[in-house]
């Protein structure tokens, strides 16, 4: 039994060091980092306050300093052991490598606390289009009519596989009249996990625009890049343009989809659009 508050759950280490400092500090009157850091064996009173605020990170004796503090055994030790891994790799293949190492070691009963269902709905491309596509007036759940549907490339398995992920968490249903209806509340809470997810999600739409290029017709995509120059300090203002542009799009998208004139010509069905918007300096700063 560990010492401390239960390490599942959590996917930033150092969220639960701070945990477990605060606990500690509201237990014992005078609690003090540099206790904290003298009962984990170090000689510098503030090594795991740097620890907690990211001016540091753990090396593998100081990992092990940690699991016998808290007296973590089996998977929690693991569990713990795996979780640093992931927050201090440098690159997102080793950290998907952990997570799903998390996965396993978690008790099936907390596996909800790892927000697996955020990272396994970002995942592919095909979970939010099926979840946008699920509100059109003919949909059927039928892997074979949704796949010609779809413009991008996707095999039959991976559609059922979708299909049955967001009918079990409730992303869509039926109501009492048989019409489908989607969960507005469809993704995510833990930043850890989500920045994850969602770096993989980009990647994936990135290589679905790779293939739309080769598939789609001139008229059916729009592929287009402007090159300009502005102040670096103008990056971050640039940023909120492009996401009110994007609130903008979504609210006249939400309208067109509410709007009865919009769908009064029987040959005019929806369709379901991937919007990608991409952003990033070509040039930095010269080297002092």
């Amino acid at each position: 039994m560990a010492k401390g508050r239960s390490i599942y759950g959590y996917t930033n280490y150092r969220q639960y060091l701070a945990d477990f400092y605060q606990d500690r500090k509201t237990s014992k009157h005078g609690y003090s980092y540099r206790q904290f850091s003298q009962a984990a064996g170090y000689s510098s009173p503030n090594f795991l306050k740097l620890i907690i605020e990211g001016q540091r990170n753990l090396s593998s004796q100081s990992i092990e300093s940690l699991i016998e503090l808290f007296e973590f055994t089996g998977n929690q030790a693991a569990y713990f052991r795996s979780l640093v891994q992931m927050n201090q790799s440098e690159n997102d293949a080793e950290r998907n490598e952990h997570y799903e190492q998390l996965q396993k070691l978690i008790p099936i009963t907390r596996r909800y606390e790892l927000d697996a269902d955020a990272a396994e709905y970002l995942s592919h491309w095909i979970y939010p289009v099926l979840r946008e596509l699920v509100q059109h007036p003919d949909f059927r759940e039928d892997p074979y009519w949704i796949q010609r549907r779809l413009t991008g490339r996707i095999e039959l398995k991976e559609i059922v596989q979708a299909l049955a992920f967001l009918k079990k968490k409730g992303l869509f249903s039926r109501d009492d009249s048989g019409r489908y209806i989607v969960k507005d509340d469809a993704v995510i809470s833990s930043d850890e996990v989500k920045s994850l997810a969602i770096r993989k999600y980009h990647r994936r739409a990135l290589e679905q625009s790779l293939a739309a290029l080769e598939d789609l017709p001139l008229e059916l995509r729009e592929f287009g890049a402007l090159i300009f120059q502005i102040p670096e300090d103008s990056l971050g203002e640039l940023k909120q343009k492009l996401k009110l542009f994007r609130r903008e799009l979504h609210q006249w998208a939400l309208e067109k989809g509410l709007d009865p004139h919009s769908h009064s010509q029987a040959a005019i069905e929806p369709t379901v659009v991937q919007l990608n918007i991409q952003m990033f300096p070509q040039t930095k700063r010269n080297s002092p």
